[in-house]
């Protein structure tokens, strides 16, 4: 992965909507972001069987979207993605060179968490290219 992106996975996490709910939200949502414009690339992370354990428990979701997104663009990303949760469950995995956290709340407020990450890994990275 680019030295400038940001690996986002994340799904809706919503045990009262069936399968086939789940992946329409998603379906929806892929298209949307790629219409946004933020990421680099989102796809699909259909098959996540090969890293079990990984992605902080999506691999047990339906409807994962993974996203990889410029680091100046991570808030704003994050911003639009809470807003399509809003109020429903989500579960996002951040990944940014040796850093991984997963955030497991309510859309909104995974949102707002996600960009404190994103605003301190700018900072880590600005920090680290000024002593580099």
């Amino acid at each position: 992965m680019s030295e400038s992106l940001v690996e986002v996975t994340f799904a809706l996490d919503d045990l009262s909507l069936d399968e086939y709910e789940r992946q329409e939200f998603a379906k929806k949502l892929l298209k949307q972001l790629r219409e946004l414009g933020d990421a680099e690339s989102v796809e699909r992370a259909d098959d996540l069987s090969s890293e079990v354990g990984s992605k902080g428990g999506l691999d047990k979701l339906v409807g994962v979207l993974t996203a990889k997104v410029p680091l100046d663009k991570v808030v704003s990303f994050f911003g639009f993605v809470g807003g399509k949760f809003a109020e429903k469950p989500i579960k996002i995995h951040v990944k940014d060179g040796d850093f991984e956290i997963t955030i497991d709340t309510i859309g909104e407020k995974a949102a707002l968490t996600a960009e404190k990450i994103a605003s301190g890994l700018l900072d880590k990275r600005k920090k680290d290219s000024d002593n580099g």
